[in-house]
This record gives structure tokens, sequence and C-alpha cells, in this order.
């Protein structure tokens, strides 16, 4: 095809077009330059953004390949690559299992992988929080790191993040971000200005206010539920920063000792690790311990501590009512746990179900007065309306694969598979009886221990 000038277009050249080209690449080229020299000139603050942008790649192709967007309480993506996250038990027992009541926890920090702590603070819940920890470790890193060994260097970093983490493990929290190194690394500069004028012309109070004005900030937005930040991890990291900042600006004739102190004092994190990966104090870990223990005796031990530390946890009690269920004869260890967990936990209807399964081990009389005197006890004044609730004399009650205590087949057969009658009956949950619907997610749940 021809031009109005009788020349080809396929002949025309386009100098600009191919001019564009050129200084595309080499702007790409000098990007890369000035980023291989930035690296090279500050290569430990480097290392640590690093590290965390990869570990975000890394988690998005683990989400693309497996259709796992982190939408979710539990993020596959994050534990798979490392992270703490909370964990909870299929149960597999029927009377047990329900979604509405999930009891879990770190069980990967109770099972020993203390290092989990220390990549969850290379994680990042998004694009956004990455980019705001990068540029702010940036911007810190390239004042520090020129006054400090880099092997100093480092190891300041590496336990900024580890130790920034311990207290939000305390609180039940399990946050990610490098944002406790990163305020670690404010904290130290806030020392370190005192003595090196070049810092302190560049890192000015203008700084600080404004830095200390976002951890306020950031104090506020947690409080009134605008978003879930690590405000924990932030002033801890805070302090460390400002402690090690104290120890390298010292020049007094105590500075060695005041370093040698301040070496020897970062060992605490190992039995704060210890602590945190054996949490004595947490219901919850001592229902995981009993999880794993084989031996039946042992196992209503844990239980029992358990629930005496979390008797808000309906789970607690019903395993520990079905595990002496087990063991005695005539339940009535079992009957009074179960009662209990049921007024500390009034929606929880699996408890329901476990009590009906207990009163058919109620053989006579006697023991059915005995088993009724306990819910007096129990329940006192609302004990009528919680009869009228459990509905014991129903006929079908759950199904449950549970080894009776020394009964005959055709006893175990007739409880375990009742016969349905002809009359039907449905299960009545008085108003005053009945607990609006769960959040398992809330602090203000049974889950979290508080009795509803």
């Amino acid at each position: 095809m021809f031009s109005f000038t009788g020349v080809k277009k396929s002949e025309i050249r386009y100098p600009l077009a191919a001019g564009h080209k050129r200084q595309s690449v080499y702007e790409f080229n000098s990007m890369f330059d000035t980023l291989r020299k930035v690296c090279s000139k500050y290569p430990i603050t480097s290392a640590y953004i690093a590290a965390a942008v990869g570990l975000f790649l890394a988690v998005q192709i683990y989400r693309v390949q497996h259709n796992s967007y982190g939408e979710e309480a539990f993020d596959d993506a994050l534990w798979k690559m490392g992270a703490v996250q909370p964990l909870v038990f299929v149960h597999d027992h029927p009377l047990v299992k329900e979604d509405g009541f999930p009891t879990g926890g770190p069980f990967d920090l109770w099972a020993g992988e203390w290092w989990r702590i220390l990549i969850s603070g290379f994680h990042h819940a998004g694009i956004l929080h990455l980019v705001m920890n990068c540029l702010a470790i940036g911007y810190l890193g390239r004042l520090i790191e020129p006054v400090m060994r880099s092997w100093l260097y480092a190891g300041f970093l590496i336990l900024a993040t580890f130790i920034s983490f311990l207290p939000e493990y305390y609180l039940d929290h399990y946050p990610v971000g490098l944002s406790g190194g990163a305020c670690a690394m404010f904290g130290l500069l806030i020392l370190l200005r005192k003595t090196n004028p070049q810092i302190a012309d560049e890192f000015t109070e203008r700084e600080i206010t404004w830095g200390l004005g976002w951890l306020v900030l950031c104090v506020v937005m947690t409080h009134f539920d605008i978003l879930h930040i690590a405000n924990a991890a932030h002033m801890t990291g805070l302090v460390y920063g400002l402690l090690a900042g104290v120890v390298l600006i010292n020049r007094s004739r105590f500075a060695g000792m005041l370093r040698v102190t301040f070496l020897v004092s970062n060992f605490i994190l190992i039995p704060c690790t210890y602590l945190i990966c054996h949490p004595v104090w947490n219901g919850k870990y001592y229902w995981y311990l009993a999880r794993h223990e084989d031996d039946l005796n042992q196992k209503i031990i844990y239980l029992r501590k358990g629930i005496e530390l979390s008797p808000g946890e309906p789970k607690i009690g019903a395993e520990l009512a079905l595990s002496l269920y087990r063991t005695d004869a005539t339940p009535f260890r079992s009957w009074e746990i179960i009662l209990d967990s049921l007024k500390k936990n009034r929606s929880y209807e699996k408890g329901v179900e476990i009590t009906r399964l207990i009163w058919k081990q109620f053989r006579s009389d006697q023991q059915k007065e005995k088993a009724l005197m306990v819910v007096q006890d129990v329940f006192g004044s609302e004990s009528d309306a919680w009869l009228e609730r459990l509905d014991l004399n129903r006929a079908t009650v759950a199904q449950a694969d549970v080894r009776l205590p020394e009964t005959g087949a055709a006893a175990e057969e007739e409880l375990l598979f009742p016969q349905a009658t002809g009359r039907e009956t449905k299960p009545i949950k008085p108003r005053d009886l009945s607990a609006p619907p769960v959040d398992p997610g809330s602090p203000q749940s049974a889950v979290e221990g508080v009795t509803l």
C-alpha cells in the first residue's frame, strides 16, 4: 500500500518509536543498576526486605495453584509457608464434632515448632501491608546499617522480629508482618541520633513525631475495630530498639558491663518461647495434650485441668464427660460434668444430645432419682425449665460410637441404635435458656472461655 507521497508504508521508518524502545530498555537497565547498587550498599536491609517479598510471592503462587485466597480465618497458604495459624481438630466423635464450636489453637507451636514465630514476621496480610513495611524498613535501614557492624545489625533485626511477636502469642493473637522489627529500628534511631549528627540531620524531631503519632493511630484504629493491628508487637519492638540504642551509645565506664547484660538478657526469649509452646495457663493446651494421650486416666487428668482453666470451652467438657462415661459403670461423674458444661454454654446443642445419651445409662429408678437431684443442684431454680429442654424421656437419642463400660452386647446395641417410636417429640428450648448465635471469632463467645 502506498501513501500520498508514493512511498510504501512498509518502507517508512519510525525513529521516534524506536527511540522510545531504546529509552525504555535504558531506563530498565538504569533502574536495575540502581537497585543492584542499593543492595550492595545496604545488604542486610535488602536481604531483610527480600525475604518478606519472596515469601509474599510464594504465598500468592500457592494461592493461585490451590485456589486458596486467605479469605477464611485459617489461611492455608500462610500455614504451608511456615506461619503460625490457629488450627482446629476435626473431631472423630459424632457427638463432639460441630462446626459452630471449634476448639483450636496454635497446635504447631504446641508441638514445638517455635521457628514459625520468626517466619510469621516475614509474612504479610496483603500488598499494602508489605509495601508500607518495606518502605519504612528501607528508610530506617539506610540510616542504621552504615553505623553498625553487619553481624550486629543482622542479629538486631532477627531478635527484634522474634521478640516483638512474643507478647502477641501470650494474648492469643497470631500476627504477621515486619512492623515489630520496623518499630525496633525506629526506637534505635531515636537514641543513635543523639550521638550521630548525620542521622540527626535526616531523622529529625518531625520524623519522630510522625512515627509516634502513627503508633498512637494504630492503637485507636484497633480500639474502634477499624483495623486489627499488632500493637503489642509495635510497642515491644519500640522498647527493644530503645534499649539497644541505650547500650550502643553508652560511653561510660560501665558500657562494657551494660552490653554484656543486654546480650545475656536476650536469652530470656528461650524460656518465654518455651512457655508459648507450653501454655500451662491455657485450658485448650491441656485439651490438646489429651487428644494425643493414649492412657485414658492421664487423658481424664488433662481434660479436668482444661475444663478448670477454660470452663467456657464446651467441647472440653463434652470430651471429659464422654471419657468418664467410658470408665464408670454408672456415669454420675460424666452426668454432672456435662450438666455443668451446659450451664456455662447454653447454646451448645450437642451437649443436650450427650446428656440424653448418658441418661440412658441410668437403669434403676434410684439412679434416675439421684441423677435428677444432680440436675436440681446444678441448675437450681431453672431445673424445671432445663428438664423440659433436655427432654430426657425422648424416644430417640443421638447415635454415637462410644465403648460402654461393662455392659452386655444387647444393652450396648439398644443404647447406640435405639428404636424410634411413633411418638414425635421435639426438644423444647425455653427462651431464657437459649443463647444468641455465637461468633467463634468474637472475644465475647464461649469459644474464648467467656461464660454465656
